[in-house]
């Protein structure tokens, strides 16, 4: 009977330890939840991409606005990483994707010298540059940005209350 209630007690603790979840950060404001979509100009998701909401409002800066687009190119923003959403505010949006690629020399040992190669018009991946940006309000929105002829890709914009 004890080794039960031993047992018990030790699931009913790990159970709420891990349902707990990291603390919220003393300030942090109400999130509104954000779901960006990116295609390239040929309709393909953008895999893979590091998307970042830079606020306009300096009290935001504080708090790191961001997601990772998936296999099918939407990427869910989260603050601080583990909250869901954004602070209602105006942002620029910007995206990275990089990949490694072989220079064609070798070092010393005989290793391929890599390089970055970004595979994101540069003008999308500079937050002075990015011609995107967002406005996350306290109301449900659903938007699309098209793509224009330097644009390398289409953006489209949900947020939900």
């Amino acid at each position: 009977m004890k080794k039960r209630l031993l047992a018990f007690s030790l699931l009913l603790c790990v159970a709420l330890v891990a349902g707990c979840g990291p603390a919220r950060p003393p300030g942090l404001p109400v999130l509104v939840s954000c779901v960006l979509t990116f295609q390239y100009e040929d309709g393909s998701p953008v895999a893979g991409a590091m998307v970042s909401l830079i606020p306009d409002d300096a009290d935001l800066r504080q708090w790191s606005i961001a997601g990772t687009t998936n296999a099918s190119g939407v990427a869910t923003i989260n603050t601080n990483a583990d909250f869901a959403g954004a602070p209602a505010g105006r942002y620029r949006v910007v995206v990275q994707k990089t990949e490694l690629r072989p220079t064609g020399a070798t070092d010393a040992d005989g290793n391929p010298i890599m390089e970055i190669h970004s595979l994101i018009a540069a003008e999308f991946s500079d937050p002075g540059r990015t011609p995107l940006s967002l406005e996350v309000g306290n109301s449900s929105v659903r938007e699309t940005f098209e793509a224009g002829p330097a644009t390398t890709f289409r953006v489209e914009i949900e947020t939900l209350l």
